[in-house]
C-alpha cells in the first residue's frame, strides 16, 4: 500500500505538470465513458433493476406464450382461478392486465390514463400499503361488475386531485362507469410492470364494465395479460415452472381450434415484459456497440499520446531502470497514472451521463399511440460497479501498451545519447492507432449519414404528406355505444369537422386496424381475381383498411387511376374497393385493374381506384399488397374505435384543441386519445431510427474530432522529434514549400489509409443497419463521397497546422539546440 500511495502521488504530480494534456484526456474519456454509462443505465432499468416492492427476488410472472413466440396470448379468469387454487409452488397469485386506454372524467375535466385490473390480493402480495385509505377487500373481487372501487397512484392524486385528502370516497367516471376512490398508492409505486406506469388499479371483476372482455365468467372470455405470484419458501423458479405447466388446464380462450398451442411460461417479475425486452434488445445492443466504438477511439487517441509522451520520458525511465527498478515496477507506475486518468474521466463521465439520460428518456418516454412510459434511471450499485469496471478496463486498455513499450529500453544507448530524438523508431504503432481511429470514425460517419437520410425520408412521407395533419382516436365502444350509435357519432363528427374553421379535410378509418397512415395497418383479408372456390391456391392474404371518404385527399396519397370513395359508396350501392399499385400488379400484371371485380373473403367488390404505395422503400420489406374498402360497405366489425386524420390550416396545436371541443360537444364522455401531430406520430413510430441517428451523429462527430486531434498530435510530435533533420534540410536549401509538402504527405498517407480501411469497414458494418434504413441503400454512393470529402477537409486542416509550424523552424537554432 505504501508503494501504491507513492505511485499515486507521483501520478498526480505528472498530470499536474501537463494540465492541458490532462484536461484533454479527461474530457475525451468522459465523453466516451459517459455515453456508455448512460446506455448501461437503460439496460439496468429495463432488464436488471428489481421492483420497488417487498422481496422482489421471490416474485415471478406467468405468461401465456402464443404460437408466434409472443407472450400475450393471455389467460381467462377461470384459468387463473384453477391455477391459483391448485398449486403449492406459488404462495400467492394475482391476475393482472394493463389497459392504457382508460378515460377519466372528473369535474368536467378529462384525460386518458393507464390502469391495471388486478385481483384483490394484489397489493398485499407485493407488500404495498396505500399511503391513505385502503386496498381491495376479497369481497370486492368475487362478483362481476358489482364493486366499482379504485385505488389511484400518488402521481394522479397530486396532478389531478391537488393532493386533496378528501379524495377518498370521491366518485369518478372511468369509460363512462362510476367508480369510488378508496385508496392512494404510496409515492414512487407505479405498478409491477417496468416502463408502464399505472395510475389507477381496479378489481379484475370490473374488467368488462369499462368496455373490455366479457362478463360471463367462462373459459372463453375475459382475457388477462399475465399473473404475478410470490414463490413459496424454498421453492425455485424451475420447480414452479414444472408445476405450473402440469397444473394449467388450457381452454379455448385465444386459440379455439388448438388450445394446446399456448404454453405457460414462468419468469422473474423484475424488468420489462419479455415482449418489450425483445423489442428493445436490438436497439440497446446497437447503441452499446456505437458508444463502445467511441470509447475505443478515445482510448486509441490517448494511447498514441502516451506513446509520444513515452519518447520524451525515455531517459527518465532509463534512469529508473538503471538504478534498480524492475520492468514490472515501472509498468505498474505507468498503469497507475493511466487508471487514475481513467477514474477522473469516469467521474466526469457520470456527470455527463445525467444529461444523456434526459435526452434518451425523450425517445423512450412516449410511444406512437401517445402512451407514456417511465423508467427508474436512479443511480444504483450496478451502475457504480459498471462505472468502476469501465474505468479500470479503459485505463488498462490505453495505458498498457505504452507502458510496456516505454519500459523496454536499451539502457546504455539511452543514457549515453540522452534520448536523442532522431534515434527513435518512426512510430509505426502510433501511426497504426491513428489509422484505426480514422477508420472507425469513417464507419460512424457513414452510418450517421445513412441514418440522417433515412430519417428525412421517413419524415417526408412515402407518397403521402404528413405536414399540417393531426391525428386522434375516438373510442365510443368503451362507453357502451351500440353499433347504430357509433355510426351516428362518426357521421355527425365527420360533418362537424368538415365545417370547422381552419380544417381543410377530415378522414377516418376503423380504429382497431392500426395507425391511419401506416402501411402495416389493417386486418388480414383473402383476395383473388376470381371466386375463391375456383382458385387453386386460395388467393392472396393482404392487409385491408376500412376507410371513409376523402381519405386519400386528406393524406395526399396519389391516385394513379380512378377515384377515391365518395358519399355514393354507401350500404346498398355496388361494393367499391381501392387497391394499391402492388396489389394491382400482383393480380393483373399486364392489364389495368380499374373496373375489375375483386373477391374479398368471397364477396365481390369493384375496383374504382388504384393508389401509389405508401410503404417506404426498405431492403428488408418489399412493397406489400394493400386493400382499401369503404367503411360503410365493408361490413366492418364496428368496434366503435375510430381513428381520424385531419388536414388543418395554421397551427396544429390550436387545431387539436378545436377538434377536441368538437368531439366533446357531441358527447363529453367519449374517450379521446392519440391526439397529436402526424409528424410527431411518425417520429414516435420510427423512434429506433431517430434514436440511432442522434446517437450515431453524436458519436460520429466526436470521433472525427478525436481522429483529427490524433492526426495533429502525431504530426506535431513527428516535427518535434525531427527538428534536427528539418533544420539540416532547410540549411541545405530546402524551401518552406518543400517542408510543407513533406509533412502534408505524411499526414495524407495516414488519412488515405484510414479512409480506405474505413470505407471497407463501413460497407460491412452498414449491413447491420439495414432494418433502420428507409428510402436509402446501405451502399449509397452520395453518402460515401460526402463523408470522404469531409474527412479529407478535416484531415488537411489537422495536417496543415503542424506542417505550417514546421516551415518556421530556424535551421541555426535547431542545430544549436540539438
Amino acid at each position: 500500500m505504501a508503494t501504491w500511495f507513492q505511485d499515486l502521488r507521483y501520478a498526480l504530480r505528472q498530470w499536474n505538470k501537463s494540465p492541458g494534456f490532462t484536461a484533454v484526456a479527461i474530457l475525451t474519456l468522459a465523453v466516451g465513458m459517459g455515453a456508455n454509462i448512460a446506455i448501461f443505465s437503460f439496460v439496468d432499468a429495463m432488464y436488471l433493476k428489481p421492483l420497488a416492492v417487498f422481496e422482489p427476488e421471490h416474485l415471478v410472472r406467468v405468461y401465456a406464450k402464443g404460437p408466434s413466440g409472443h407472450y400475450g396470448a393471455g389467460f381467462s379468469y377461470a384459468e387463473f382461478a384453477l391455477l391459483r387454487d391448485h398449486n403449492s409452488s406459488i404462495s400467492a397469485l394475482s391476475v393482472e392486465t394493463t389497459v392504457p386506454q382508460l378515460h377519466l372524467v372528473d369535474a368536467g375535466d378529462s384525460e386518458e390514463i393507464r390502469g391495471e385490473f388486478v385481483s384483490s390480493n394484489y397489493f398485499s402480495l407485493l407488500g404495498i400499503q396505500p399511503s391513505i385509505g385502503r386496498s381491495f377487500s376479497p369481497a370486492e373481487d368475487t362478483v362481476p361488475n358489482r364493486d366499482a372501487v379504485a385505488v389511484i397512484s400518488d402521481h394522479l392524486w397530486k396532478a389531478h386531485f391537488s393532493h386533496d385528502p378528501a379524495v377518498l370516497g370521491r366518485e369518478i367516471h372511468i369509460n363512462g362507469f362510476l367508480f369510488k376512490v378508496i385508496g392512494v398508492a404510496p409515492p414512487g409505486f407505479y405498478g409491477d410492470v417496468t416502463g408502464r406506469p399505472t395510475e389507477i388499479w381496479i378489481p379484475a371483476m370490473m374488467y368488462a364494465a369499462v368496455g373490455y372482455g366479457c362478463d360471463d365468467g367462462s373459459y372463453s372470455c375475459s382475457l388477462f395479460d399475465a399473473m404475478i405470484g410470490r414463490l413459496s419458501r424454498g421453492v425455485t423458479a424451475l420447480n414452479a415452472q414444472a408445476e405450473v405447466s402440469s397444473r394449467i388446464l388450457w381452454s379455448a380462450t385465444d386459440w379455439p381450434e388448438r388450445p394446446s398451442r399456448r404454453q405457460a411460461v414462468l419468469m422473474s417479475a423484475n424488468g420489462e415484459s419479455p415482449d418489450d425486452q425483445d423489442e428493445h434488445e436490438q436497439q440497446l445492443r446497437m447503441l452499446m456497440s456505437v458508444t463502445a466504438s467511441l470509447l475505443l477511439i478515445g482510448c486509441a487517441n490517448l494511447a498514441g499520446l502516451l506513446l509520444a509522451r513515452g519518447v520524451t520520458r525515455a531517459k527518465e525511465i532509463a534512469v529508473r531502470l538503471s538504478i534498480g527498478a524492475t520492468r514490472s515496477r515501472v509498468i505498474r507506475q505507468l498503469l497507475t497514472e493511466s487508471v487514475l486518468l481513467a477514474s477522473l474521466g469516469g467521474v466526469v463521465g457520470l456527470v455527463f451521463s445525467y444529461g444523456a439520460w434526459e435526452i434518451l428518456s425523450r425517445f423512450y418516454g412516449t410511444d406512437s399511440e401517445g402512451f407514456h412510459h417511465l423508467y427508474d434511471l436512479s443511480f444504483d450499485w450496478r451502475v457504480l460497479v459498471y462505472s468502476l469496471a469501465l474505468a479500470l478496463i479503459t485505463g488498462a486498455l490505453f495505458g498498457l501498451v505504452p507502458a510496456i513499450r516505454v519500459s523496454r529500453q536499451d539502457l546504455a544507448t539511452e543514457l549515453k545519447q540522452g534520448g536523442a530524438a532522431g534515434q527513435h523508431p518512426r512510430g509505426w504503432l502510433r501511426s497504426g492507432l491513428i489509422v484505426g481511429q480514422l477508420a472507425v470514425s469513417m464507419i460512424l460517419m457513414v452510418c450517421s449519414g445513412l441514418l440522417v437520410r433515412s430519417a428525412l425520408e421517413i419524415r417526408r412521407g412515402t407518397n403521402f404528406d404528413p405536414e399540417h395533419v393531426v391525428v386522434l382516436r375516438v373510442r365510443p365502444k368503451l362507453t357502451k355505444y351500440a353499433q347504430q350509435q357509433t355510426e351516428s357519432l362518426v357521421r355527425r363528427l365527420d360533418q362537424q369537422l368538415s365545417v370547422t374553421p381552419n380544417i381543410e379535410s377530415p378522414a377516418f378509418m376503423e380504429g382497431g386496424e392500426g395507425l391511419v397512415w401506416d402501411w402495416r395497418s389493417g386486418r388480414d383479408a383473402r383476395v383473388s381475381a376470381v371466386p375463391q372456390s375456383q382458385t387453386q391456391n386460395g388467393g392472396l392474404i393482404v392487409r385491408k383498411q376500412d376507410i371513409g371518404q376523402n381519405f386519400f385527399r386528406t393524406l395526399r396519397v396519389p391516385l394513379l387511376q380512378g377515384r377515391e370513395f365518395t358519399e355514393q359508396d354507401r350500404p346498398g350501392s355496388p361494393r367499391a374497393a381501392v387497391v394499391n399499385e402492388t396489389l394491382a400488379q400482383c393480380l393483373w400484371p399486364t392489364e389495368s385493374a380499374l373496373g375489375r371485380t375483386l373477391f374479398v373473403n368471397g364477396q365481390p367488390f369493384q375496383i374504382v381506384g388504384v393508389t401509389a404505395n405508401i410503404q417506404p422503400e426498405s431492403r428488408f420489406h418489399l412493397p406489400e399488397p394493400h386493400l382499401y374498402l369503404s367503411y360503410w360497405q365493408s361490413n366492418a366489425n364496428r368496434e366503435g374505435d375510430i381513428r381520424f386524420a385531419i388536414r388543418v390550416a395554421g397551427d396544429t396545436g390550436l387545431a387539436l384543441r378545436e377538434i377536441r371541443r368538437a368531439v366533446q360537444s357531441l358527447d363529453p364522455n367519449v374517450p379521446i386519445s392519440e391526439d397529436m401531430c402526424l409528424l410527431e406520430q411518425l417520429d414516435l413510430e420510427y423512434m429506433p431510427v431517430l434514436l440511432a441517428q442522434n446517437v450515431m451523429c453524436f458519436c460520429g462527430l466526436i470521433a472525427i474530432c478525436l481522429g483529427a486531434m490524433g492526426l495533429y498530435s502525431v504530426l506535431a510530435f513527428a516535427i518535434r522529434t525531427r527538428t534536427r533533420e528539418l533544420g539540416i534540410r532547410m540549411a541545405l536549401g530546402a524551401q518552406k514549400e518543400d517542408v510543407l509538402r513533406l509533412i502534408l504527405r505524411q499526414g495524407t498517407e495516414l488519412m488515405s489509409l484510414g479512409v480506405v480501411v474505413g470505407t471497407f469497414g463501413a460497407v460491412i458494418s452498414t449491413r447491420f443497419l439495414a432494418s433502420l434504413l428507409f428510402g436509402v441503400r446501405a451502399t449509397d454512393p452520395v453518402i460515401y463521397i460526402c463523408v470522404t470529402i469531409l474527412f479529407v477537409l478535416v484531415a488537411l486542416a489537422a495536417c496543415y497546422l503542424p506542417a505550417r509550424r514546421a516551415t518556421h523552424i530556424d535551421p541555426l537554432q535547431a542545430l544549436h539546440i540539438e
